[in-house]
């Protein structure tokens, strides 16, 4: 995409925050505000009429979340802006990847980081919700969760792999550290870069780490110097991932 400025829209649930935010916009040289508001129940009548380039849409709205704008707007079939999440609840982060969120800002916004978002949707352009998904994930490459004792930040490209035990999932990463944090498999899946495979029902790992298939213990074994992880893979699921590391290594 060119270097145009931006039509962005804010929705905020509070009129502070909405100023705030659009002033920040319009403080980037980048963006421009075309249309703004506090009633989440005017809001796709809006998004509607302006067809912004970005949505920045509050989740937590009296009577109405930032979700349900969006449910709304995809019964219309009209207008398709890139969203991106304002909130100061971190743990919506999963929930607004199913809604295949160009980025999520945690308040209170950081300038930078909001230029930062700005400047990727100028280099990526205007993407399908399935490619701008995808774009999000090759360029976000932290995962939030929220636990009891706080908040975790995950770097997928620390991860050696990931196992399931109930609601719960635990990262192993290269370092040997280890967090488990409350959310599924299932749901984490469609969240990782494409270096990462699903080897079974109780593990994805990340392929860039993998040094060879056991085949004899049905195991994944990872290297990174003088470390060794080792993991479970099904049967089944062996020459799949046979498969996939050729595609990734051509000439193989």
């Amino acid at each position: 995409m060119n270097r145009e400025i931006i039509r962005a829209m804010v929705i905020e649930d509070e009129q502070e925050a909405l100023d705030l935010l659009s002033g920040l916009l319009e403080s980037t040289g980048m963006a421009t505000v075309v249309a703004a508001t506090t009633d989440p129940f005017e809001a796709v009548d809006l998004i509607t009429m302006h067809e912004p380039d970005m949505l920045f849409l509050d989740i937590r709205m009296p009577g109405m979340s930032g979700f349900d704008i969006l449910t709304e707007l995809t019964k219309l079939n009209s207008s398709n802006p890139h969203v991106v999440f304002t909130t100061a609840h971190d743990e919506y982060a999963i929930k607004a990847f199913d809604y295949a969120a160009f980025d999520y800002l945690l308040k209170p916004i950081d300038p930078d980081r909001l230029r930062e978002t700005l400047e990727r949707f100028m280099n990526n352009g205007k993407k399908g919700a399935m490619e701008r998904s995808e774009a999000l994930f090759e360029n976000e490459k932290t995962l939030l969760f929220r636990g009891v004792s706080g908040v975790t930040f995950i770097d997928t490209d620390d991860v050696v792999f990931i196992t399931a035990d109930g609601n719960y999932s635990t990262f192993q990463f290269i370092t040997g550290r280890a967090e488990t944090v409350t959310a599924l498999l299932g749901a984490l899946e469609g969240h990782l870069g494409k270096q990462f495979f699903r080897t079974g029902r109780s593990c994805i790992i990340n392929t860039s780490y993998l040094a060879r298939i056991d085949i004899r213990q049905q195991q994944c074994v990872f290297m990174k110097g003088e470390k060794e992880f080792r993991c479970e893979i099904s049967r089944d699921k062996i020459k799949v991932l046979m498969d996939h590391m050729k595609t990734r290594m051509p000439g193989i």
